[in-house]
Formats: structure tokens, sequence, C-alpha cells
């Protein structure tokens, strides 16, 4: 299963990675360097308890989505974590890889690095933070209109594009640029909702 985490977790990365950054290398090569440009480098906080309650609403927000999922949801094997289902222990490797890897660093780079980059130049930073967020929301939610119903998937959009919103309010307006504090809270709701399917909690 591990080697397995890995794999999937590499190519997922590759995957979300190779548009941003054939378009940096086509734009922006030369001007900054490609971990500086998509937003991988240390957050400035100026004001750290605002960034500090912003982060743990954005947590809190994220997670309700996942939590709704497990909870309604008979067949579980329609959620993206199921791999992990019961599997205790042995799971926690890659639990580890797929959250911060697969899913919040790959995630991470697309969204809040790339299109939020994007979107922001042609249209401003508020009306691209919001594009990327409502992206971000139908990633989550469109896959399973074919599993749920209406109303659910509508909630789980809603839920993850205000997630989306968030983040990208936590990482340019409170942590000058980074994708770090978006990263962190996207990795931690994956790996706890994760271990509660993984130790049989839901």
């Amino acid at each position: 299963m591990f080697i397995q985490s890995v794999i999937d977790a590499l190519v997922q990365l590759v995957i979300f990675a190779v548009i941003p950054f054939l378009y940096w290398a086509l734009k922006f090569k030369n001007q900054e360097n490609f971990f500086q440009w998509i937003g991988l480098k240390k957050p400035v906080f100026h004001n750290k308890s605002k960034s500090i309650i912003f982060s743990a609403l954005t947590f809190a927000i994220l997670l309700l989505p996942g939590m709704l999922l497990l909870f309604v949801i008979d067949d579980k094997t329609m959620i993206a974590n199921a791999q992990f289902a019961t599997k205790g222990w042995q799971s926690i490797g890659g639990i580890l890889i797929y959250s911060i890897i697969q899913t919040g660093l790959s995630e991470e780079l697309l969204f809040r690095g790339f299109f939020l980059k994007i979107f922001s130049n042609l249209w401003g930073l508020g009306i691209g933070s919001f594009v990327q967020a409502l992206l971000f929301g139908l990633l989550h939610g469109v896959i399973l209109f074919a599993s749920l119903n209406f109303f659910l998937v509508i909630t789980i959009i809603v839920f993850s594009t205000l997630a989306g919103w968030l983040m990208s309010y936590v990482n340019n307006t409170l942590g000058n640029g980074s994708i770090l504090p978006s990263w962190f809270i996207h990795s931690s709701m994956n790996i706890i909702s994760s271990l509660l399917l993984a130790f049989n909690f839901l």
C-alpha cells in the first residue's frame, strides 16, 4: 500500500505541476525561480493572531464536507481516501503521502499557486480568488453527482469553495503569497479524515 501511495502521489504531483511549470518557463523563467513564483516560500505574517484565527476557521470549514461525506455515505469506496478504510496502523505511511503530497501539495500548487495567479492577473485578486475557489469546490463535488443526491453535492461544493477562498485569503492577504499555510491546512484535514477511516471511527 505504501509503495502504491508513493507512486500515485508522484503521478498526481507531476500532472498538477506540469502546466504551471511550463507556463512559468515560458513567461517568468528569467524573473523569478519556480518555487518562489508558485508560492513555495516562507510565509511572512504581519498579523499572527488574525492568521491563526483564519487558518483555524478554514480548517474547520474544509473538514466539514469530508465529515459530511463520511457520515452520510454508506458506500465509502466512492471517497478518495477510502483505500485506508479499516487498515489501522499499517496505513499511516500511505495516509501521510496521500494527504501531504498527493492531495495537499498537488492541489495547492494548482489552485492557490497557479490558478490564483492567472485569474488574479486577468481580473484582480478578489475575482481571481473566487474563481480558483469555485473550481476547487467543483473538483470536490462534480465527481460525486452520479452517486449522491443533488443537495448533498451542492453542499460539498459550497463548503469546498468557501474553504478554497479562505485558503487563498490566508496565503495572499495574511501570508505574503506563500502557499505553505494552505498546504498545511489542506494536508492536516486530509490526514484527520483518513485516520478516522483507517481506525473505523466513521
